[in-house]
């Protein structure tokens, strides 16, 4: 986590010049247009239950491919949102798992028939499809992964413009709470979409996802105590990594 320069981490440190806030204006308005979709599309389900109908207008005006590429986008325009570095080899890998999940969650979330009618004996899990909504009892799955994904977007929202606004080591808004809140907001944001569309190819990915994101947060703690040293130790000391009082 360098303090000056176009160098950038998810734990709490800014800095920048004129050239990187022109960036970061881009990448605002980018991150900012893929959230207004996201809660156009998806936001009535919270107290609708059944396909929000701007997602039917979507499918049947552009067909089930049109939304498909359009969710694809949408997510993948979070990444304009997400904390920015140097692509770093672990970096590239985190956010490849990122997209991996995303394309896999699109591709079992809207459906290739052919693709589930050649692979539905090797993928289907009866047992849990049958009871998977009656486990939530009247609440619908539908309604909860829908919620804890504008949860996760919001926390990384919020986290971006607290990094982005202020200059050094950030220690106050979410980051009083959490030493990463982008990080866990992208993790409650797949989290949901896997309630909401859980999958076998999405279950197995989810706690990859998890991983990588967790070990990049001890790559970039190990690089903040370089840069900061006794300030950054005491933060970490007082924070936990992803969930207040918890972990």
């Amino acid at each position: 986590m360098r303090a000056a320069g176009r160098s950038m981490r998810g734990c709490g440190c800014a800095g920048g010049d004129d050239m990187r806030t022109r960036g970061l204006s881009v990448r605002a308005v980018v991150g900012g247009l893929a959230l207004v979709l996201f809660v156009a599309l998806y936001g009535i389900e919270i107290v609708h239950h059944g396909p929000p109908i701007t997602v039917r207008w979507v499918r049947q005006t552009f067909g089930t491919a049109g939304l498909i590429l359009l969710n694809i986008a949408i997510v993948l325009a979070f990444l304009a949102l997400l904390p920015y570095r140097r692509p770093t080899k672990h970096v590239w890998k985190s956010r490849g798992t990122f997209i991996a999940f995303v394309i896999a969650l699109m591709t079992e979330m809207f459906g290739w028939p052919l693709v589930i009618f050649l692979l539905s004996p090797l993928v289907e899990i009866p047992v849990v499809a049958r009871d998977y909504r009656r486990a939530f009892g009247a609440w619908h799955p539908e309604a909860i992964g829908t919620a804890l994904s504008l949860f996760g977007l919001s926390l990384i929202a919020i986290g971006w413009w607290q990094i982005y606004r202020a200059r050094g080591l950030v220690t106050t808004g979410l980051y009083r709470y959490v030493r990463h809140p982008q990080y866990t907001g992208i993790v409650l944001f797949t989290l949901g979409w896997l309630v909401h569309w859980p999958s076998l190819v999405t279950l197995l990915l989810w706690p990859i996802l998890v991983a990588a994101y967790v070990w990049l947060a001890r790559q970039e703690e190990r690089q903040a105590v370089e840069e900061f040293g006794a300030a950054y130790l005491e933060y970490a000391a007082r924070t936990k990594r992803f969930i207040p009082f918890l972990v």
